[in-house]
């Protein structure tokens, strides 16, 4: 059996979108849909296989992407042992 079909709403929140965006999208034929009538559904594996298409860039594992690089200086730009007013 196959997943449900997902609404605009959650297809966004899949995506990390606004809702707006994924409709759209889907008028203008640039993401995968499916048209029922009035109604506009995504199936998740298709969005997921699309997005993924579009990635730019090297992709690394995972297990092999590094921490972004800590900042020496707390935030507010006080130095360490810089008192506070």
């Amino acid at each position: 059996m196959t997943a449900p079909l997902l609404d605009a709403g959650q297809a966004a929140a899949l995506l990390s979108v606004p809702k707006s965006w994924v409709l759209a999208e889907a008028r203008a034929d640039r993401i995968p849909h499916v048209r029922l009538g009035r109604y506009v559904r995504f199936e998740a594996d298709a969005l997921e296989a699309w997005w993924q298409s579009r990635s730019r860039g090297p992709r690394l594992p995972a297990d092999k992407r590094k921490a972004p690089p800590r900042r020496l200086e707390p935030p507010g730009g006080l130095a360490q042992g810089e008192a506070t007013p």
